[in-house]
């Protein structure tokens, strides 16, 4: 288990090209490091219970400074108790310089820091109430979006406080708790001339349906926002000008969507169809322009579609790679993607290398294998919605069931009594499967699980 008193050092921002980098260090004693890493201008540095500042300055010249000379850099300082981690936390803003960076970020470490685990910043900021459980998750699905639809609808998710709403849905079930065990405690301390304490059950079974009606809200709210962006697998059909791509794609598709011809670059957009249909896997196939080898250049035109049909590629779940039976060639492919070889126009051969996966759009040979071998993979790629999202469905299809087991119990005894013992239990184990959505119940190995899945520095 993490402890949120740790000195720790990471980096906040992706490696790569930028105009400035970001290196986060939080724990007890930060004013340490901070003090031997950096030289602060007036007023300096926060001290405890201060207000955050921005803080500039420069690279301390007895120890960075005396490679990296007095770069300049500013400070986001939280001193705590206030800020995002309860605690000590300072954003350092310095040149974006892999190796600079590296440095720091070893300094630190000689200066008492160890490196960040995946996601302690963002278990720190949990545990210090700054984010409910949803919210933190969602840090995760923020930093997973590989499309602007699915950046989007995490951030939203985010923003929605779906973690609040649930736990003021607990708040109301345990006090329903509390009013049935108050009519078993005190059942037998009615008098003649008292008001009876047993719960008025046609209260109890609205105020339970309406707990329901907000979990069902919370849920369905956040499965529309995810069912947006989780938009279907996209299967890119990809390889060197006139190889047959288009082709190909009209076959699998069934219809003669992209426009073939045998001069190269037909193709200058891409193109989108629906493979599969709703009785199993399904996908969007994308016809996209054919990419040059390296070295290769052509028009303006040519060089646009060629870089649409890369971005294409990025985005894909699995690439559908064809190579020509004549001319062969070659493409990169993004590592990212799973990738299906096919051969194309095996019509024009005669021979066939052992194990190769040949098709031809003219005589239809090899199209219904390579059809079932798409979405065959495709029903294999993990799921596209987010794993705090699929938690949380589970999580609240748990706590509805216990309402509804409450509400039976409650509804089934309009001719009887209502036995309390039975209907504070179901009610109970609902405030029980809310609390460990929100994270106010929740075990430390699933707390492990949870956040080490987060990247280094967030």
């Amino acid at each position: 288990m993490f402890s949120a008193a740790d000195l720790i050092v990471a980096p906040a921002t992706p490696a790569g090209a930028g105009l400035r980098a970001i290196v986060r260090l939080a724990g007890d004693g930060l004013e340490h490091p901070l003090r031997t890493l950096f030289d602060a201008d007036p007023p300096g540095f926060a001290a405890a219970g201060d207000t955050p500042r921005v803080v500039t300055g420069r690279l301390n010249p007895s120890g960075l400074g005396r490679a990296w000379g007095p770069l300049a850099v500013e400070i986001l300082h939280w001193p705590g108790p206030a800020g995002p981690l309860g605690g000590p936390l300072a954003e350092v803003q310095l040149p974006a310089s892999a190796a600079l960076v590296a440095a720091v970020l070893d300094e630190a470490c000689r200066h008492g820091c160890r490196l960040a685990r995946g996601g302690e910043f963002t278990l720190r900021a949990f545990l210090a109430g700054r984010l409910d459980l949803v919210q933190a998750e969602t840090v995760l699905a923020v930093v997973d979006a590989t499309t602007s639809e699915e950046l989007s609808a995490a951030l939203d998710r985010m923003a929605a406080g779906a973690g609040g709403r649930l736990a003021a849905v607990r708040s109301e079930v345990l006090d329903l708790v509390a009013d049935v065990e108050a009519a078993i405690d005190f059942a037998d301390e009615a008098t003649p001339d008292a008001v009876p304490v047993g719960p008025e059950w046609r209260s109890v079974s609205a105020r339970v349906a309406a707990c329901d009606a907000g979990i069902a809200q919370v849920t369905e709210r956040l499965a529309d926002r995810d069912a947006a962006a989780a938009d279907l697998p996209r299967v890119v059909i990809a390889g060197p000008p006139n190889v047959g791509k288009s082709s190909l794609f009209n076959a699998l598709t069934g219809r003669p969507a992209a426009l073939v011809a045998d001069e190269i670059g037909t193709t200058r957009d891409w193109l989108e169809a629906t493979l599969g249909d709703d009785s199993g896997p399904r996908c969007l196939l994308v016809d996209v322009a054919g990419i040059h080898a390296a070295g290769e250049t052509g028009d303006a035109v040519t060089a646009t579609a060629e870089a649409r049909a890369r971005e294409q590629l990025e985005r894909a779940d699995l690439v559908v790679f064809c190579q020509d039976s004549v001319q062969g060639g070659g493409v990169p492919v993004p590592v990212r993607a799973q990738r299906v070889d096919v051969t194309t126009r095996s019509d024009l051969v005669h021979h066939v290398q052992p194990g190769e996966r040949v098709t031809s759009s003219l005589t239809g040979a090899g199209i219904q294998g390579l059809r079932h071998e798409i979405l065959a993979a495709v029903a294999r790629l993990p799921p596209r919605g987010s794993p705090a999202t699929a938690r949380l469905a589970v999580g609240c299809a748990a706590a509805r069931r216990s309402l509804a087991a409450a509400l039976a119990t409650v509804d089934g005894a309009a001719a009887g009594s209502v036995d309390e013992a039975i209907v504070a239990g179901h009610l109970r184990r609902a405030a029980e499967e809310l609390a460990e959505i929100t994270g106010d119940s929740i075990t430390t190995d699933l707390l492990d699980r949870l956040f080490s899945r987060h990247c280094i520095g967030k």
